[in-house]
């Protein structure tokens, strides 16, 4: 499924679009672009996470227990796509910049309900009750819960600090068109597409509403029908038949006032019957497998993430003990000729590392696990009698017995984990035992594969090693040859400068060798010092211009504000990243244009940034091209450019806490990367 697909889906949900959209403004600042909020939250989180994220919210429908409650859901789903649709036409029919936008806000108009109803289950049910008029409802909220859902829902999107009036259209979606009436167009197209939800045939349009936008009833009754037509393709993409749901409303509704009448007459005669208790089983079944699938996936995805030893044990350790209660761990690899197990990291303060496990011993219940590849614990009945090495591994532990667990991938033995159990652990053991042992599997093959890419890269390294010592030896005379070049020239030559700048990127070279040596992707650790992003443009600019610039006809107009906030960031990075994004900006001019620069400061909430855009009036970027412009290879230069470039900026820009976008413009393409002031990583 590609980022596309799912955003599609996503369209469809408002739930899961809060959650995906909250979900990526932890981690970046989200800014309303042309391609959409959501599109870019999902760029942000990836396919898999946002999998993680529609797992957990199944939970919620496999523990929905009537159908009553299957009804209310069903309705606020479609409420909430029928308004985002509507919202989306009115947009369109009123000229407004972004109608993802406004879709987005429709969709998510209500989603202070959801949030009620999940934070409150048992008195939004009553709250709820009977109450078909929103104003009705949201009189209800304030009194007996003391918030309504226009308040919650903004604050929830205000809480996500975008760059939008989202937030603001959702907290005013039901105020009167008076008082609407010079508000942002946002706000005003939200607050007609849920006036246009509400109505049905026999109730007129209110004209005040529809003056917020200019429309006529026509133009409302074109937009209303529009929008109804959306909604049922996307009931019937999705599955659902839209015909029986007021049957399903009726039934519903019959059947718990019949609960209530029989409950009020003889509590004692009220009980499920055998149908319904099954159903429950279901439905519990159901919810324990969606949370084992949701759990197991971000186990093993915190597995294979891991970079290298030290960070998978660290994902061992934490999954053992989050999924399944297991703290004392410890790990015996194979160490040396003999295959012997030796324990690994500071397991029992240490004292594991001088345990040795010989995986031939015949009577250690530690070796036979490792032999049989099967889990085991001591506390069995059936356990054979214990060795004083198992009995020594066990004290390590502080508990009163042991739990092995033999890591082993394609029948080849990986290592041994071995845990501390005490009697009360063993029921819960035994239920959880199929996850865990697959879980332990998955464990084995990630460390596979971070033992196999750390001897496949062995040679390469040490061959990296020796490149990079003969590289140092030329950048090294060539600085002496620059010293003794600025020693002979007179201290007011302006040649000095032109001296500085080579010597500098001389050491810019030198640092990106060692950063690469040292595993550090796209260059060397970010050093944070104090930055001045003016002083770096109008350095990286004349070092390009008489080679690359000037030569390709290349006009520069630099706009620099001087009141920028103090930078801490690294200097070397934001000029690698300044070269990469100018150099490609000349070469998409390749016969001539203009080249723009401009520094701003930005405030987003309480946070500062310092916004850097780079404009070119080339030929711009195709826009099925720009969805993935950031990954490698996602070029369409000819010639020996192999399409990293941006793919470097992407990841400098991220390490140093910043965003980056690609913005098309009528003329040209432009790049906007923001860092964040004083340092401060998001």
């Amino acid at each position: 499924m590609t980022i596309g697909d799912l955003a599609a889906l996503l369209r469809q949900d408002a739930v899961l679009s809060a959650k995906v959209i909250a979900s990526a403004s932890s981690r970046i600042s989200m800014v309303s672009t042309r391609q959409g909020l959501l599109l870019s939250a999902l760029q942000t989180l990836g396919v898999e996470e946002v999998r993680g994220i529609a797992l957990n919210s199944a939970l919620i429908g496999a523990t929905v227990r009537s159908a009553a409650d299957w009804y209310k859901i069903r309705q606020l789903w479609r409420h909430a796509v029928l308004t985002a649709q509507m919202a989306q036409a009115l947009a369109v029919k009123t000229a407004y910049a972004d109608s993802e936008e406004a879709y987005l806000a429709g969709l998510l108009h209500d989603i202070g309900r959801n949030a009620l109803w999940a934070g409150y289950p048992a008195d939004y049910i009553n709250v709820q009750a009977n109450s078909q008029d929103e104003g009705v409802l949201m009189a209800r909220e304030s009194r007996l819960l003391g918030v309504n859902h226009a308040e919650v829902g903004g604050a929830i999107a205000r809480s996500w600090g975008m760059r939008s009036f989202l937030a603001d259209a959702i907290r005013y979606h039901h105020e009167t068109a008076t008082r609407l009436t010079n508000a942002h167009p946002l706000l005003r197209i939200v607050s007609v597409a849920q006036h246009l939800t509400e109505l049905d045939e026999n109730k007129p349009h209110d004209a005040q509403m529809l003056s917020l936008l200019n429309l006529s009833p026509a133009d409302a009754q074109a937009v209303a029908q529009l929008a109804h037509e959306r909604l049922h393709e996307a009931e019937h993409s999705l599955g659902l038949n839209s015909e029986p749901v007021a049957e399903l409303a009726d039934t519903a509704t019959r059947t718990e006032e019949g609960e209530r009448r029989r409950h009020r007459a003889d509590p004692g005669r009220v009980s499920p019957s055998a149908q319904e208790v099954a159903d429950q089983r279901v439905r519990e079944k159901l919810a324990e497998r969606v949370r084992d699938m949701v759990m197991f996936d971000t186990l093993k995805n915190g597995m294979f993430a891991a970079v290298d030893n030290a960070a998978w044990r660290g994902a061992l350790n934490h999954s053992l003990q989050a999924a399944f209660g297991l703290k004392d761990v410890m790990l015996f690899l194979p160490q040396g000729r003999d295959g012997m197990l030796r324990g690994v990291g500071e397991a029992a303060e240490g004292l594991a590392s001088q345990i040795l496990i010989p995986p031939d011993d015949p009577y250690s219940m530690l070796a036979l696990t490792l032999r049989q590849g099967q889990p085991a614990h001591s506390l069995q009945p059936d356990t054979t009698a214990l060795t004083v090495l198992d009995e020594q591994v066990i004290g390590l532990t502080g508990k009163s017995g042991m739990l092995c667990l033999p890591l082993l991938d394609t029948g080849v033995p990986m290592g041994l984990v071995v845990c501390g159990i005490d009697q009360a652990d063993v029921a819960l053991l035994d239920e959880r035992l199929p996850l865990l042992t697959r879980f332990i599997r998955q464990a084995a093959r990630a460390l596979r594969q971070k033992q196999a890419v750390k001897a496949a890269s062995a040679p390469r390294n040490e061959q990296a090693r020796k490149i990079m010592h003969e590289v140092n030896n030329p950048l090294n005379i060539v600085k002496n040859y620059l010293r003794i070049l600025g020693a002979k020239l007179p201290q007011d030559d302006p040649a000095h400068g032109d001296l500085k700048i080579i010597t500098d990127e001389i050491d810019r070279v030198g640092s990106l060798l060692k950063g690469l040596l040292g595993g550090q992707t796209n260059g060397n650790k970010a050093v944070a010092a104090a930055v001045d992003i003016n002083r770096l443009v109008l350095e990286v600019v004349g070092l390009l211009k008489p080679t690359l610039l000037t030569p390709g006809r290349v006009q520069v107009e630099t706009l620099l504000a001087a009141d920028l906030p103090e930078l801490l960031s690294d200097a070397g990075q934001i000029k690698q990243i300044l070269h990469n994004l100018i150099k490609n900006a000349a070469e998409a001019m390749s016969e001539g244009g203009k080249l723009r620069l401009a520094t701003s400061r930005l405030q987003q909430g309480p946070d500062m940034w310092v916004e850097l855009r780079i404009e070119d009036s080339g030929p711009g970027i195709p826009e099925a091209i720009r969805t993935q412009l950031f990954r490698p290879l996602a070029t369409t230069k000819d010639g020996d450019h192999a399409g990293l470039g941006l793919s470097i900026v992407h990841g400098l820009v991220k390490g140093l806490g910043g965003v980056i976008e690609c913005e098309a413009q009528p003329v040209g393409t432009a790049f906007i990367v923001r860092l964040p002031a004083n340092g401060k990583r998001h």
